[in-house]
């Protein structure tokens, strides 16, 4: 059986992680700070080896197929020294998502703010068609079972693309690794929080992220946010782009509905970014395979559950 380490699964995602990957057969063993009895109970009742609060070292063997590390792993971290010294294959959680969604048609969902959002339209369409796919997010989402999940079926990923440092042995941002075959980028807002040290720092990171997208892919983007706007016009010629406003809406007798071509469907409307939201989900779905009229549909009925 294959072995695999993960380092700082305190982390939420290396957690969720590490469980994923016990599911598929590896044999696991993690480490971590300021864990919980729940956290060892969890560990335990899953199979995978956890030694006890803080790192071990001396655990870490020459047979280890791999070592992930969390983002939040310090470069003196003893058990990444002892890595480095058995010459073990480190991944960071970007390169080994990567990795085993190199063969799926990977969407990535980027930008200062919505990316919850229109990540859980997409998967929402996605299981109103029934078609698989896997995924890895940094937030949480109710209609997801964990943050992370992988499988050989699936021939879509859906991924949350973060703008914060990858890992303490690699300094690029973490949406620089996916290179996406259909990109979704919002809006650009940067604050101290990104890891950059401005904002012409942070809008560069996005210039990479864009330049990743694979060859003939697609970038879906907000028109209203002039970063992202210039960003887009610059974009290499084999990639198409295409713009997303806001979706019209009409009022009847009381109820809001999407105006659509299709005819109107009955909605909900949560917040002011909703309706941007679902235009950057339509067209993510759209490229999928997904028909605006089955999406509508899904979105309707999605809304109208947030209610309850």
């Amino acid at each position: 059986m294959r072995k695999v380490h993960l380092i700082s699964v305190n982390e939420p995602l290396v957690y969720d992680l590490a469980l994923t990957i016990q599911q598929k057969g590896y044999e696991v063993s993690v480490s971590g700070k300021n864990l919980s009895d729940a956290d060892f109970a969890d560990f335990a009742e899953n199979s995978c080896t956890c030694h006890g609060e803080g790192w071990f070292p001396e655990k870490l063997t020459k047979d280890i197929q791999f070592v992930v590390l969390g983002a939040g792993v310090k470069p003196d971290n003893p058990e990444l020294m002892r890595a480095k010294e058995l010459g073990l294959l480190i991944l960071s959680i970007p390169e080994f998502v990567f990795q085993r969604t190199k063969g799926k048609t990977r969407v990535v969902v980027a930008g200062s703010r919505g990316k919850k959002t229109i990540i859980a339209m997409i998967a929402c369409a996605l299981q109103k068609m029934k078609m698989p796919f896997d995924y890895a997010l940094t937030s949480k989402i109710p209609l997801l079972e964990g943050r992370i999940h992988l499988s050989y079926e699936a021939r879509i990923a859906i991924i949350e693309g973060d703008e914060h440092i990858t890992s303490a042995l690699e300094k690029r941002f973490q949406l620089e690794f996916y290179r996406p075959h259909i990109a979704v980028l919002t809006n650009l807002l940067w604050t101290s929080a990104t890891d950059h040290d401005s904002p012409e720092a942070y809008h560069s990171t996005f210039r990479s992220f864009a330049s990743s997208i694979e060859r003939e892919g697609k970038l879906i983007y907000y028109e209203a946010d002039p970063a992202v706007k210039q960003l887009a016009d610059s974009i290499r010629e084999d990639i198409t782009s295409m713009p997303f406003g806001q979706h019209e809406i009409v009022e009847q007798e009381g109820q809001t509905f999407l105006h659509t071509r299709y005819g109107d469907y009955p909605i909900h409307i949560p917040n002011r970014f909703f309706l941007i939201n679902l235009n950057a989900a339509r067209l993510a779905c759209r490229q999928l395979g997904i028909k605006d009229a089955d999406f509508y549909q899904a979105i309707s009925e999605y809304s109208l559950s947030l209610q309850s």
